[in-house]
């Protein structure tokens, strides 16, 4: 389309050099003074804004990455372009690699969870049995302690009946230290589990997203419909390992019974170009078909439409008057002239012909003394030509280049 397009400018540029040297061949040359001059005529003035571009569908479903697949994917496989499909057909389809390996650790994960809860209730019921047999046991000590306590002196020495006495003490520590230690293992241990259930309801979420993205790794047609690509916002159509997100449009199903023309124009050819205007747009293909059209979009900024290409265009739409079916396909290169401007039976001069300084126009009217500045008042305007709409009449002559001062008046 590019090399296209410079041709299209490169033809544009060589039949303005032929309408120059035409117009300078129709010029009276000047052997005594060396200025090129011309006759002023009345003529009809037509501007014609030439552009190229592709066919495009009036109106057309989006295909997307699904609004359900999370965090980016890597596109593994896409559909031929211009593919017709049926709804339901897979149009792209996600690499699951990556998707598939995260599910497998997740897993893991919540499985040595489980497991690690099931050690840590065998822990726990072995602790719990250990401190309740120890609670039995001391149980008993103390009631054997508390039976055969005596504080007869004739039977134990006052050291022996000391020692009972800090002996049953202690039973009564030891018994309040299994209380605690029991009651403080609960608790302990139904921590510990709520924090393992916890960790498994954070890896559970993880494999509930990660086979939810595995079921959405396909992209199918809404409807029946041509398949598209969409190009993306730097112009490059999806290729497989580009990266999509959720709602990432990869490509259109259009439907090709209203077509429209999208055009571009070199930003310094698009002079006089509005919404409104006729067009005459041919296709490549058919060179000889002409369609009618108008003018019904337009880009307010020109911009590159390759990256780093310093040359802008104005980006613009036509919708046909009528829809050819059965040449008529999405994508299908066109060129087009935009009616941009039809004046009958008016004065115009050369641009080079006409001077301009602190918004006053003149041009250098050639007399029977010299040349003089004649005042003008512009009109309309071409690349090549300007409309005179007062200061000059039909059979004036006038100077192409500014006069050397001794021809001047």
């Amino acid at each position: 389309m590019g090399i296209r397009r410079w041709r299209g400018s490169s033809q544009l540029s060589k039949a303005i050099a032929l309408i120059g040297l035409l117009s300078l061949s129709a010029c009276s040359q000047q052997a005594a003074d060396g200025v090129l001059t011309m006759e002023v005529q009345r003529s009809d003035f037509n501007v014609e804004i030439p552009a190229v571009g592709e066919l495009e569908a009036s109106q057309s479903t989006a295909v997307t990455v699904p609004s359900g697949l999370r965090g980016p994917q890597s596109l593994a496989w896409i559909l031929d372009n211009f593919t017709p499909v049926k709804a339901g057909d897979v149009v792209a389809r996600m690499d699951p690699t990556r998707e598939t390996y995260r599910l497998k650790m997740e897993q893991f994960d919540f499985d040595k969870l489980g497991y690690d809860s099931q050690i840590q209730t065998e822990k726990d019921r072995t602790i719990s049995q250990t401190l309740s047999s120890g609670t039995e046991m001391t149980s008993r000590e103390k009631e054997l302690a508390e039976r055969y306590f005596s504080e007869d002196e004739r039977v134990y020495t006052k050291i022996e009946i000391i020692d009972q006495m800090r002996n049953q003490d202690y039973l009564v520590a030891k018994m309040h230290y299994f209380d605690w230690g029991l009651d403080k293992h609960g608790s302990q241990a139904q921590a510990e589990q709520e924090l393992i259930k916890l960790k498994q309801k954070g890896h559970s979420a993880k494999i509930n997203r990660f086979e939810n993205n595995l079921n959405q790794m396909e992209i199918t047609a809404p409807h029946d419909g041509l398949f598209v690509y969409q190009a993306g916002w730097d112009g490059a159509s999806p290729v497989v390992g580009d990266m999509m997100w959720s709602g990432f449009p990869i490509g259109l199903l259009p439907d090709t019974s209203v077509m429209q023309a999208k055009l571009y124009v070199q930003e310094s050819e698009a002079a006089g170009l509005s919404i409104g205007k006729t067009a005459t747009v041919y296709l490549d293909a058919y060179p000889d078909r002409a369609f009618m059209g108008k003018v019904t979009q337009l880009d307010a900024l020109a911009k590159p439409k390759e990256k780093d290409s310093p040359v802008n265009y104005f980006q613009f739409t036509i919708s046909l008057d009528h829809t050819a079916a059965d040449i008529m396909q999405p994508g299908r290169q066109v060129r087009a002239q935009v009616h941009s401007l039809n004046l009958e039976d008016v004065v115009t001069v050369p641009n080079q012909a006409l001077f301009q300084k602190e918004g006053q126009y003149w041009v250098y009217l050639k007399t029977a003394k010299g040349f003089i500045k004649q005042a003008v008042t512009p009109g309309s305007r071409s690349l090549n030509r300007t409309v005179i709409a007062d200061g000059l009449v039909s059979g004036d002559v006038i100077a192409l280049t500014t006069p050397p001062k001794r021809s001047r008046v």
